[in-house]
């Protein structure tokens, strides 16, 4: 028989095993509590984009601030699109972006599909079209490839920048560049994938070469020359092929580069932007020195008047007025130029040429320095410069000037010495590959609108090409339409 003791310590345990074992709804539900120390993302601001034309909705964006560079992300599910860029970075026009590239760039974008798969945006490398010219050892490499569909056509363009030696030195001892922009378009009058000729079904072709010539190369189209293959990807949106033509120079005038515009301050014939260009002083009269004969300088202006172009002690106004103070009577007035020789006739004198050309080549050389295609200060007199062929279309300068009828006099047949006018070209084993299409006209890259560093605000757009790392064959992304409003945080 059991004491009341006893049944008092049975009664204790048992309501301890009770406790023990009750079921915490809490447990048995954890989206009843969260886990310990864990705290809930918050958007840092707006993230958006498009993904081979397909609207990217994120989940939310992310944004901070560490070892002095930003990182902002828009994620979605296991998706994720990163961008990477300097604390420092400033505003920017979107007509020039900072340009995105890969993990070593100081500006750098990333797409990953999943936890597994990543890419990195690419700039050049892998997207090219290349022309290897049939009269040059090193071929034709384009900056900026397009391809463009639209209403049943196809057009394709490379696009290059290249640097030429303007053949003078400037004021401070260098060689002065100029900078042109070259190009190849072809217009195929078709969307499916195929091979084509250039000829009379319309398909067309032409080479600008821009800069100073503004020479444009066009395929024949009454005949077929030359032709393009087209491969169409569309699981990457990617456009491939290769193409040849031979294109004959059609002469086009470019007003942007037309040196008739601008201001003349110093009054010696050549406008100030252009003499700033090419190292010489625009508020000097006797800058560049003028050689005898020369006769474009402004007899209206006080500064040129004043000044002593050939040092002998005379000044120009007094030279062009003669001992009767008269420039109408022309007895006995005097060159201003008199003693500066031009031994090719290209109107630069040689003392000015010695100063410009280090090499000493260019006072014998009647091409040197390489003038632009409206050009008119030679001397069509001088044997040498006469025998020259500035503009490399086997067409001395004497011949472009008489024309078939060898008379200077009669200009309807005459063409110009500085612009190729017959010129034919070659471009064969040209190719391009890889090169997106639908990608908007915006160039490639970053654009900041606003970053305010002390609010940590940052607002801008963006877009890139990447590429997938570790794939076989790579996988190509283009992330376009891209946009952010976000506020960053600064890392711990």
């Amino acid at each position: 028989m059991k004491t009341a003791n006893t049944i008092f310590k049975l009664f204790i345990v048992s309501l301890v095993l009770m406790a023990c074992s009750t079921e915490d709804p809490a447990e048995l539900d954890s989206s009843l509590h969260g886990t310990e120390g864990e705290v809930p993302e918050v958007s840092a601001g707006t993230f958006t984009a498009k993904i081979d034309g397909a609207d990217y909705t994120i989940d939310i964006a992310t944004a901070v601030l560490s070892d002095n560079i930003i990182t902002i992300s828009g994620k979605k599910g296991t998706e994720t699109i990163t961008l990477r860029m300097p604390s420092t970075i400033g505003t920017n026009s979107v007509n020039t972006p900072n340009i995105l590239g890969g993990a070593s760039s100081t500006f750098a974008a990333f797409y990953n599909t999943d936890v597994t798969t990543n890419s990195e945006a690419t700039t050049k490398g892998d997207l090219h079209m290349t022309i290897g010219e049939a009269d040059e050892a090193m071929p034709w490499i384009a900056d900026a490839p397009t391809v463009i569909f639209s209403g049943g056509t196809t057009q394709i363009k490379g696009v290059k920048s290249a640097v030429v030696d303007s053949g003078v030195i400037g004021s401070d001892g260098q060689p002065i560049f100029n900078s042109v922009t070259q190009s190849v378009n072809m217009l195929l009058q078709t969307d499916v994938a195929g091979s084509y000729v250039f000829g009379t079904t319309n398909h067309t072709a032409n080479y600008n070469a821009g800069g100073a010539g503004a020479d444009i190369f066009e395929a024949d189209t009454a005949v077929d020359n030359g032709a393009v293959s087209l491969v169409i990807d569309d699981v990457n949106k990617l456009a491939s092929g290769t193409f040849n033509f031979i294109g004959t120079e059609t002469y086009t005038q470019d007003p942007l580069i037309d040196p008739l515009v601008g201001v003349d301050a110093d009054g010696d014939g050549m406008f100030g932007g252009t003499e700033s260009d090419l190292g010489y002083d625009p508020n000097n009269p006797c800058s560049p020195i003028r050689p005898e004969g020369f006769t474009g300088y402004d007899v209206t202006n006080a500064d040129w008047l004043a000044a002593d172009c050939n040092g002998d002690g005379t000044s120009n106004e007094d030279e062009i007025n003669g001992p009767d103070g008269d420039p109408l009577t022309t007895a006995d007035n005097t060159d201003p130029y008199a003693g500066h020789v031009d031994t090719d006739g290209d109107g630069v004198s040689d003392a000015q040429e010695d100063l410009d050309d280090t090499t000493g080549e260019a006072k014998n050389d009647p091409c040197l320095p390489v003038q632009n295609q409206f050009y008119t200060e030679y001397n069509a007199l001088n044997a040498t410069w006469m025998a020259g062929d500035c503009d490399g279309d086997t067409i001395t300068n004497g011949a472009e000037l008489v024309g078939p009828d060898g008379d200077l006099a009669t200009t309807a047949d005459n063409t110009n010495p500085y612009f190729a006018d017959f010129l034919t070209k070659t471009f064969a084993s040209g190719s391009f590959s890889k090169v997106p299409y639908g990608v908007p006209t915006i160039k490639r890259g970053l654009n900041i609108s606003t970053h305010d560093s002390s609010a940590k605000k940052i607002i801008g757009t963006f877009s890139f090409v990447s590429a997938s790392l570790g794939d076989d064959p790579t996988r190509w992304y283009v992330v376009t339409d891209g946009a952010f409003d976000v506020t960053y945080t600064v890392a711990e």
